[in-house]
């Protein structure tokens, strides 16, 4: 073996060695992400763009130099990161996780939201997570890249050969996970008992929030059918209520708004009083001070029912909210709190109907939450 094959050699171990070592992470806005790669000897925008699913002239462009342009060694040069390049599953052996690092106030539904919809129960699984709170700067697997990674080194590899120094085999891409079973009902997907899966078509996992309106739709309709069949379920006695509620864990009875015989009263805590009052007799509370926003419904004018959106307590959570002027309503959690430009570090936002019963007014205010985990 002549001196260049084992130069050659030596720089296939150093480009391999480099990248076990090489951690992706992503960087910038929701409508602008890439990462950061950092040039090595000999490499081009042919041969970075192989790696990365993306064609020279995309790198350049994205770069603003000349897709001609030799890249000096240990440049750095920003990766463009779309639905186009980044993949919901390990498609081969070569495939790299890629990362971003959580900053405060973020949950796996909105990473999931950011990283192209993919599945929260998938960001669970990669992350090895319980539930989908996640800690400030941890970093979370939102995905893989770089299936064709050999593709790279190997036409390197197949040029040498042909000058008569030295030909690599290229190895075989082995896709990690073979076509799942096919679902037994095309229009129902549980995450956890059919695993993640590429999903084709219209249908998509519901989120939290579809899943609270698709309940609050499912309710209307049973309603309308009950009302039409003049069925008027009686009220459940209250020291029935409060039975359900200490029913032991392993026989426990769920306590719907259909079980509440709620009339509006004025300066009560609303529609969800009664349900936050009975849970609290039997579960310890927490409570937290932050600042508030306000966001618009319809819904709470006239029935009472309040609402709150944030990003760390469960949909579905009752919570009382409490201000300065001591006033208090109770509310539902109703899902988690959008990115608002120039409102970032804003924990929640309740519903205009709430804050009319709270006599707040502002477009920030402080309250105390309390709540049952």
């Amino acid at each position: 073996m002549n001196c260049k094959s084992i130069l050659f050699f030596i720089t296939l171990l150093a480009f391999t060695g480099l990248d076990a070592q090489r951690k992706f992470v992503v960087v910038g806005t929701t409508n602008d992400l890439y990462m950061e790669h950092l040039v090595g000897a000999k490499e081009s925008l042919s041969s970075i763009g192989r790696f990365y699913g993306l064609t020279p002239r995309q790198l350049a462009a994205y770069n603003g130099i000349n897709p001609q342009a030799v890249l000096p060694m240990n440049t750095s040069i920003k990766i463009p990161i779309s639905e186009d390049n980044i993949v919901q599953r390990a498609e081969y052996e070569t495939s790299e996780p890629i990362y971003h690092i959580a900053g405060k106030g973020e949950n796996l539904f909105r990473l999931s939201q950011r990283y192209f919809k993919v599945p929260v129960a998938s960001l669970r699984n990669w992350n090895d997570l319980k539930t989908d709170a996640v800690k400030d700067g941890q970093a979370i697997i939102v995905g893989y890249i770089g299936g064709v990674k050999w593709a790279a080194i190997n036409s390197t590899a197949t040029q040498q050969g042909q000058q008569g120094q030295v030909f690599v085999k290229p190895p075989v891409l082995v896709p990690v996970n073979a076509d799942p079973p096919p679902l037994k009902d095309p229009n129902v997907m549980d995450a956890v008992a059919d695993g993640s899966r590429e999903l084709k078509g219209e249908m998509k996992p519901m989120s939290e929030s579809d899943k609270y309106f698709k309940k609050s739709a499912d309710d209307k309709v049973r309603k309308a059918a009950e009302a039409a069949a003049v069925i008027v379920p009686a009220p459940v006695p209250l020291d029935e209520f409060r039975e359900k509620l200490q029913t032991p864990v392993d026989n426990e009875v769920k306590i719907t708004e259909a079980d509440i015989h709620y009339i509006p009263k004025q300066n009560d805590e609303g529609y969800f009083g009664a349900i936050y009052a009975m849970e609290t007799e039997v579960k310890q509370t927490r409570s937290k001070q932050t600042e508030a926003g306000i966001f618009k419904t319809l819904s709470g004018v006239t029935d009472r029912k309040y609402y709150i959106l944030m990003n760390d307590i469960i949909p579905g959570t009752i919570v009382r909210v409490t201000t300065a002027n001591n006033k208090s309503i109770c509310a539902r959690v109703l899902g988690s709190l959008p990115e608002i430009k120039g409102m970032e570090s804003l924990q929640m936002r309740i519903s205009n109907a709430a804050a009319a019963a709270l006599g707040i007014f502002d477009a920030v205010f402080p309250i105390t939450l309390t709540y049952t985990p």
